[in-house]
């Protein structure tokens, strides 16, 4: 026998006992699969959706309009759908433009929705835009506030299928002379109350009225700019409790100056809360019709820092977006957040020519994050919607409906996953398509769309993917904090990754998504484990062999 036999040999068994336990525990990553067939069923009026929603005018910017908020706001673990109407114009003939109410729709979990708009008293007219969905007064419940033009409204969930408007008494809706657009409900100050960050598009002075700001706009407008308003800052208001709410001095360092005017930089579309630099507190992303993105930075001490880059430079001129319109400051690593990171992708889209099958996101209206057939990467669904009806006029080849489309997550770049013509695509129809948001509407563990369009009926297509991945559908209550868990850091663990959410306020343009975090486990069917840092600093780790279901997992 070799000398070195002895030695050698429980070396190379050790070696391969090894080989075979980490092969166990973390298998190759699979071969890469050609971008899917994107299957999805419009079933808004078999689901019972009648929504449509009306604008009034046809000029820009009143063509912004139409919002779908997802929210459970009778707590009966079914997401429910909330949409934002508009209204006539003051100066419009009501008999040819005839008002109609935002709508509520309760989901029954049987594939139905009833319209119970009326019986929750929910019935308004406003010239309305978005809407964010929040709890408060930590009851337990959603409350609702609805942006609009001119003012705001914010309703009291009264826990028994109704709502209150408590506008008033909390002193929310503002001073009467501003449009306000996208709104969120975020903790900022930590204190263990949400408080309402409010993104305003314009206002008009205190001596001139609506219907000549917009006369004025309306003489020589430029790709939806009008000119007979000015900037606004958010409005923040501060929780103080028991229905209260006081409008913070300054914005909370939310300001947003144009370097060359100095003036507040106008027409904010959509503010985004995501955990930008990973230390446990939501950050601010606010996106423009006719500017850059800014992205504001929680200093954790009630205040917000904006993150710049070059102050000189502009692109004026440039469409809307959802938060993908211009570049995020921190270049994701391997174990940040997946929005973060597809926000990130999302950036490299360039559009080659008017028929190419990418996106140029920095033009359309309407776009949502989801991981369409749950292989563990968030895809991109863009409803293409354009801010004008004249847009062809700017851009050759573009018309102001467009078919929605989905582009597949390749893991670092983005492949089209169908086209219009293709099988399944008949779903893709031209639409104008405004806000967009994603539940798990029919409850099998995959996001269907929910679209809202402008001047147009709402349309809700059921995902009907057939890759038969596994899934793990996750839902915070934190105890020692806010109730809703702004900012908790959620790791689920399989033998090939680690997937990585931060819960936040799914909001993105006229829209927001359900708040039940989706992990799609790809081709992995267990789950080693759970890690949840939560905001209170606590962190949390659950050893779980569950799939294919909800977990709601509190704050020990």
């Amino acid at each position: 026998m070799p000398p070195l036999l002895p030695i050698v040999l429980p070396l190379v068994l050790a070696a391969i006992a090894l080989s075979v336990v980490f092969a166990w525990l973390f298998p190759a990553p699979g071969t890469l699969r050609p971008a899917p067939v994107v299957r999805f069923t419009n079933v808004t009026k078999e689901w019972g959706i009648r929504f449509v929603h009306r604008g009034g005018l046809q000029d820009p910017p009143t063509t912004l309009g139409g919002a779908v908020i997802v929210l459970d706001y009778d707590r009966d673990g079914r997401p429910d759908l909330f949409f934002v109407n508009g209204a006539p114009w003051p100066w419009e003939d009501a008999s040819t433009a005839p008002a109609s109410t935002c709508a509520l729709y309760h989901n029954d979990g049987n594939g139905h929705f009833t319209d119970v708009t009326h019986a929750a008293g929910l019935d308004i007219v406003m010239q309305g835009m978005s809407a964010a969905a929040g709890d408060y007064d930590n009851d337990g419940y959603p409350d609702l506030f609805i942006t609009g033009v001119g003012q705001n409204r914010l309703f009291h969930n009264q826990r028994d299928g109704t709502f209150a408007d408590v506008t008033a008494a909390a002193g929310v809706g503002g001073d009467g002379q501003t449009w306000s657009t996208g709104a969120t409900w975020i903790d900022y100050d930590g204190d263990g109350k949400l408080d309402l960050v409010v993104a305003n598009y314009a206002r008009w002075l205190g001596d001139v009225d609506l219907a000549t700001a917009f006369s004025v706009a309306l003489m020589g407008h430029s790709y939806g700019a009008p000119t007979g308003f000015v900037g606004a800052f958010p409005s923040v208001y501060r929780n103080l409790g028991h229905g209260r709410f006081a409008l913070v001095p300054g914005s909370a360092g939310l300001r947003n100056i144009d370097p060359q005017t100095h003036l507040p930089v106008a027409k904010a579309l959509a503010v985004v809360p995501l955990d930008a630099n990973g230390d446990g507190r939501l950050d601010l992303l606010f996106t423009y019709h006719t500017a850059d993105s800014a992205l504001f930075l929680n200093q954790g001490d009630g205040t917000f820092r904006q993150w710049t880059t070059d102050a000189s430079r502009r692109n004026e001129g440039a469409g809307a977006g959802l938060a993908t319109a211009s570049t995020l400051p921190f270049a994701p690593s391997e174990d940040a957040d997946a929005i973060l990171g597809s926000l990130e992708l999302a950036q490299t889209i360039e559009r080659r020519s008017h028929d190419e099958t990418l996106l140029h996101l920095s033009g359309k209206l309407g776009v949502a994050l989801l991981d369409y057939d749950l292989d563990g990467r968030l895809d991109l669904f863009s409803g293409n919607g354009r801010a004008e009806p004249d847009v062809n006029r700017f851009e050759s080849g573009y018309d102001f409906a467009a078919a929605p489309q989905l582009l597949w997550n390749r893991g670092r770049a983005w492949a089209p996953a169908s086209a219009p013509g293709a099988e399944g695509g008949a779903w893709a129809i031209p639409v104008v398509a405004r806000g967009i948001a994603v539940a798990d509407l029919d409850g099998d563990g995959d996001s269907d769309v929910i679209i809202a369009q402008n001047n147009g009926p709402a349309i809700v297509l059921r995902n009907d993917q057939r890759s038969g991945m596994p899934w793990l559908r996750i839902a915070l209550v934190a105890t020692r904090t806010q109730p809703e868990a702004g900012g908790a850091r959620v790791e689920v663990h399989t033998p090939r990754r680690v997937l990585i959410r931060t819960m936040a306020p799914a909001m993105g343009y006229m829209s927001q998504s359900e708040s039940v975090l989706t992990f799609g486990l790809g081709e992995d069917a267990r789950v080693r484990k759970i890690v949840i840092h939560w905001p209170s600093g606590q962190r949390q780790e659950l050893q779980t062999d569950a799939i294919n279901r909800t977990l709601v997992i509190h704050e020990p």
